[in-house]
């Protein structure tokens, strides 16, 4: 019989990590350190472990609680469940209500494995279903790093390669940045948008969060050109031997100067010395960002369908309203992306103390992009 336990804080700093790293699907978005970070976020981070009748761990589930009135609250997964998914049904779903003190929940994951029918099967034999309105996306990239460095760069197309060389003559200088600076992270990230016409991809506190919280699990590397401007950032998040894409961001004259391939290229050797496996670029999108998706691609990666998104309610009602809420966060996100960027040419118009302001808006449901 599985049993489902919660684990304290206490616990999980201690025993968290090296039990999820025998899991042959683990992923670093279930990490203890991300789920700090997701705390400073305001979310809380909730741990739980299935041990089957001989008390061996079978399956592991990191999620993140908001609690609403009438002790309602909605948790969410990302990278997880792993291990066992037939342990993943009534089980769990009881220990998610018990264990937290909720009366109603709704609870959303995304599974970071492939995709395979068998766990599709299973998952709604159990009682999940596929959501109609998606947080992320379900497909990824992934790359194979238990090559030699010769093999992967054989891998990138030829183009990419060419584009790699270039980058190579143009005096960059590439170091691996030991204590980034969350401003000037986000100055790369907001000149990206302004040149695309992005949507906000991190805002300032995810930053500053994810660099305080994620610490000695972030490797992030930084490109500068021959005077020392910033072009680049590129950094990734590491448990076990996967490394998943986290922070990634380049300027107009990186563009010009080809700086994302040759940070990409720093970033992804280093992982392969550190002894990561498989690197996940964390998601793709080739309808709403194709250049990207062709960059990721043209550099080796392998399409990935993964298990993605599913969720269940503890009653129908709050499922079709987990669900609307979601669809209705996207409309606020790009209403606000919109704001923001109209306060920012008003302010440039008007630079006195009077300046409009900025004015958050937030959804019902605010789950960050991972």
């Amino acid at each position: 019989m599985t049993k489902w336990e919660l684990l304290t804080d206490e616990s999980a700093q201690a025993s968290w990590d090296e039990m999820l790293t025998r899991f042959d699907d683990c992923s670093p978005f279930q990490s203890y350190a991300w789920g700090e970070y997701r705390r400073a976020l305001g979310w809380q981070p909730r741990r739980w472990i299935a041990s089957d009748e001989n008390e061996t761990p079978i399956a592991m589930m990191q999620g993140y609680v908001r609690r609403y009135p009438f002790r309602v609250g909605l948790v969410w997964s990302e990278g997880g469940p792993i291990g066992d998914l037939s342990a993943c049904g009534s089980e769990l779903q009881n220990a998610l209500k018990e264990t937290i003190g909720l009366r109603h929940v709704y609870c959303r994951f995304r599974c970071d494995r492939p995709r395979h029918i068998e766990d599709s099967l299973r998952l709604t034999s159990l009682g999940w279903a596929m959501p109609w309105s998606m947080i992320t996306t379900n497909y990824t990239m992934t790359i194979d790093l238990n090559v030699t460095e010769e093999a992967l760069l054989v891998s990138c197309e030829r183009n990419w390669r060419r584009n790699l060389k270039r980058s190579n003559e143009c005096n960059l200088a590439l170091y691996q940045w030991s204590h980034p600076d969350a401003p000037e992270i986000a100055s790369v990230y907001r000149a990206m948008e302004n040149l695309k016409g992005l949507d906000e991809q991190q805002s300032d506190d995810e930053i500053a969060e994810m660099l305080r919280n994620l610490k000695q699990h972030l490797i992030v590397y930084r490109c500068d050109d021959a005077q020392g401007e910033l072009l680049s950032v590129m950094g990734c998040l590491i448990t076990g031997d996967k490394a998943g894409l986290v922070i990634s961001a380049t300027t107009q004259r990186g563009r010009d100067l080809h700086s994302s391939y040759a940070i990409f290229w720093a970033l992804i050797c280093h992982c392969r010395n550190s002894g990561v496996r498989v690197f996940d670029f964390a998601g793709i999108d080739p309808v709403r960002n194709p250049g990207v998706y062709r960059f990721k691609r043209a550099a080796g990666g392998h399409p990935v369908e993964m298990l993605g998104e599913w969720d269940w309610a503890s009653r129908p009602w709050l499922r079709w309203f987990g669900n609307f809420a979601i669809a209705q966060r996207h409309r606020v996100r790009r209403a606000e992306s919109a704001l923001k960027k109209s306060n920012k040419e008003n302010s440039a118009q008007d630079p006195s103390p009077n300046a409009a302001a900025h004015v958050p808006v937030q959804g019902s449901f605010d789950v960050a992009h991972s």
